[in-house]
């Protein structure tokens, strides 16, 4: 029996982090239902850049990976992939050769643009791993928005048909009418992985920050950091946010209402194409649109400088001294247990 691989190429914003603790951390009662989650990883993300910068060649990876699900006590018959960042290349044709050893699907999560450009926003901002849009207002980030090719769905959907096959393509919409019991659930459901009991349940996690801290952190320099320490300073920024909002919930609302409807008419088309194609009804997303008097996100730092040392710049020196200390201890007590 030739074995199935889900590949789970993102969107991102759609619980895609959430998504690969689950599997991670349900490992072996996965396994006990057949489903492999391999190479001990929580994301696939440095084993397809291997792939498509052509260090690794999908026949080994196939090859590896039926190795490693063969040597399993049980019965394996689906391994997983996943890497969000996979849709943001344009030519996946790479991949198409996954399908000479496993019957490959795909499986990709759909979320209205409006909102997804809101948040991917944010998310650069928060993480810098792109200095061209770690910095930038909302619209500069909104005049590159055709760099985010693959949320042009019908477009994109039609070169995975081509790669992969039409009956092999499985569409999620990330919206909680359409997701009733969650992202993770959904994804679990569209792979035939209905019987969860025994599974620890999912995590929320990767959580945007409020438009305050957001504004903060696009003016810093935390992109010249290595991943590491940035992400040591991204957590110091998490306890400011959390101390300046309660952990209360902000608005992410960036597009003024008029903005909105406009960029929506723009996907309508490729959007109803989809709907049509895979769902057999016209609308693709049912959510409406936020209406005119929705309250915006407010970007905006203190006018006043000694309210954005106090709130703002003083906690930040205060974390990084603290992780200072702490890294200096963590060495200390690492040298202290190499002595003999």
């Amino acid at each position: 029996m030739t074995r199935r691989l889900i590949l789970h190429i993102g969107a991102h914003r759609t619980a895609t982090s959430a998504l690969q603790a689950f599997l991670f951390e349900n490992l072996q009662p996965l396994k006990k239902k057949g489903f492999f989650y391999p190479l001990k990883v929580r994301r696939h993300l440095k084993l397809m850049n291997q792939i498509f910068n052509g260090t690794r060649q999908v026949e080994n990876v196939a090859r590896t990976l039926t190795e490693r699900a063969d040597k399993q006590p049980q019965d394996i018959h689906t391994l997983i992939l996943s890497d969000e960042d996979i849709c943001m290349r344009h030519d996946l044709s790479v991949l198409a050769k996954f399908r000479d050893s496993f019957d490959v699907t795909v499986i990709f999560t759909l979320r209205r643009q409006d909102t997804w450009l809101e948040s991917w926003f944010f998310q650069n901002i928060k993480w810098q791993w792109n200095k061209k849009l770690s910095h930038c207002t909302f619209d500069e980030f909104m005049a590159m928005r055709e760099d985010f090719h693959w949320i042009h769905y019908d477009r994109y959907i039609r070169h995975l048909e081509e790669v992969f096959g039409r009956d092999n393509i499985i569409l999620n919409v990330h919206e909680k009418g359409q997701m009733p019991e969650g992202p993770i659930e959904a994804f679990c459901d569209s792979i035939g992985l209905t019987d969860r009991e025994g599974f620890s349940a999912p995590a929320h996690i990767n959580e945007s920050f409020s438009p305050q801290i957001s504004e903060f952190m696009r003016h810093l320099p935390l992109d010249m950091a290595d991943s590491g320490y940035r992400g040591r300073l991204t957590a110091i920024c998490a306890k400011i946010d959390r101390a300046l909002t309660g952990g209360s919930k902000q608005s992410e609302r960036l597009l003024p209402h008029d903005q909105r409807t406009a960029l929506m008419s723009e996907y309508q088309a490729g959007n109803h194409a989809i709907a049509r194609r895979y769902f057999n009804r016209d609308d693709l997303f049912f959510e409406p649109l936020p209406g005119p008097d929705a309250p915006l996100a407010k970007m905006a730092l203190p006018a006043d400088s000694a309210q954005l040392m106090t709130d703002y710049i003083a906690p930040l020196i205060a974390g990084i001294i603290a992780d200072h200390e702490k890294q200096k201890e963590k060495a200390v007590a690492e040298a202290a247990a190499k002595k003999p």
